[in-house]
């Protein structure tokens, strides 16, 4: 008989980086709310592999209710881009040029 092996996820495998809150839990937003820190509530870092953080991202939203994706670069800007997947169209942005591939 053998034994179920499970597979490695992206995450193990280093395609995907795995996303680590900074306030975990609903204790950890009230401790964040309580110091002053609210600015920084909803800040998920990306790690690799080595646990190293390679982005920190979070959401905001205007009273005009237009969203926004707050990206932070922990890497240097020739080692990340950002793609925008809508239903229409995917949109590719190089950081270190800002220019739209």
């Amino acid at each position: 008989m053998t034994q179920f092996q499970p597979e490695l996820s992206p995450y193990d495998t280093g395609a995907r980086c795995e996303p680590k809150l900074w306030q975990p839990n609903s204790e950890a937003v009230a401790e964040a709310m309580r110091s002053g820190d609210a600015e920084n509530l909803g800040n998920v870092d990306f790690t690799d592999v080595e646990d190293r953080t390679v982005v920190t991202v979070h959401i905001s939203r205007a009273d005009s209710g237009m969203f926004t994706v707050h990206v932070m670069p922990a890497c240097g800007d020739d080692q990340i881009r950002v793609e925008l997947h809508s239903e229409k169209s995917t949109v590719t942005i190089e950081a270190d040029t800002g220019q739209q591939v």
